[in-house]
């Protein structure tokens, strides 16, 4: 085998928003020239043979990590502390591009540039900074009080202090060269800081070891990995899609429904360049726009 594959996971409950996850890449044509791997953290066998019948590699992760005792996790956390093995789990790849299964494909260049992305350094990935987002203005308190008690609690005090103001890049989608030095390091300081929290532990050591330990990252810009608690997307009645709340409303690539906004089935969405009008439409990706 060679080439790229693009991998998701999730279990059970998780399932309908990987469905969406899966039949957008599908209709982005980006399936044809790769493979698709599906991680199963608690699948039902229906789930299985749905993933399957799409042409999905299915592989049931084991525990890569040791949390320490009294920490509470999720058994679909695995998709979380699996990803640095990524390799081993599905051998005999070029590229390996992870999506989270609440992410949808609505442009699918931004899985091209990806893929290519990733070929110019150790991970291609999407630092959580735009112009529109929350971070950017009057929620930047509350952005590095939850990230820095993460950090914190991961990697101690001097990590935070050091790393909180830093741009937060977003694990949820990344792409990295099968012999990228990336794999090793963050596995590695993903099992040590599972000796001490289980809070949001996979991007923080990711960060840590992009600033920390050197790692060259390919930043892409935040249209491929849209952090839709961040900025509600805006409706673009012209070309009828999601696209950037400001000016000059470029497409989104790749929307991330974070936080609570994955489980909203409508939001009223402003309309690109027109002030004060919205639009109440699906958050979730629909095959009929």
């Amino acid at each position: 085998m060679s080439g790229p594959i693009i991998i998701t996971g999730g279990d059970e409950r998780y399932f309908p928003l990987m469905q969406d996850c899966l039949t957008s890449l599908a209709a982005s044509g980006r399936l044809n020239g790769a493979a698709l791997g599906v991680l199963d953290c608690g699948l039902s066998a229906g789930q299985r043979l749905w993933c399957e019948r799409l042409g999905a590699h299915i592989v049931e992760p084991i525990w890569d990590v040791h949390f320490a005792q009294g920490l509470a996790v999720a058994d679909s956390f695995r998709a979380m502390t699996a990803r640095p093995h990524l390799p081993r789990y599905f051998p005999g790849f070029d590229v390996y591009l992870w999506l989270d299964a609440d992410v949808w494909v609505q442009d699918g260049t931004a899985i091209d540039l990806f893929i290519e992305a990733a070929a110019l350094g150790d991970i291609a990935i999407v630092p959580e900074v735009h112009r529109s987002y929350a971070n950017f203005r009057d929620g930047r308190e509350d952005f590095e009080t939850v990230n820095g008690m993460a950090y914190r609690q991961a990697f101690g005090d001097d990590a935070a202090e050091r790393l909180i103001r830093r741009p937060l890049n977003n694990a949820g989608v990344f792409a990295m060269r099968s012999s990228s030095k990336a794999w090793a390091i963050w596995a590695e300081l993903l099992a040590d800081a599972a000796t001490r929290s289980s809070n949001m532990i996979d991007q923080i050591a990711l960060n840590v070891a992009i600033y920390d330990r050197g790692l060259a990252e390919v930043r892409l810009p935040a249209r491929c990995n849209w952090i839709s608690h961040l900025a509600t997307p805006a409706w673009h009645p012209a070309c009828k899609c999601l696209v950037e709340p400001d000016p000059p409303f470029e497409a989104i690539g790749i929307v991330h429904m974070t936080l609570d906004t994955k489980w909203q089935s409508h939001c009223a969405f402003a309309v690109a360049g027109r002030r004060g009008e919205t639009i109440n439409r699906p958050v979730r990706y629909s095959p009929k726009t």
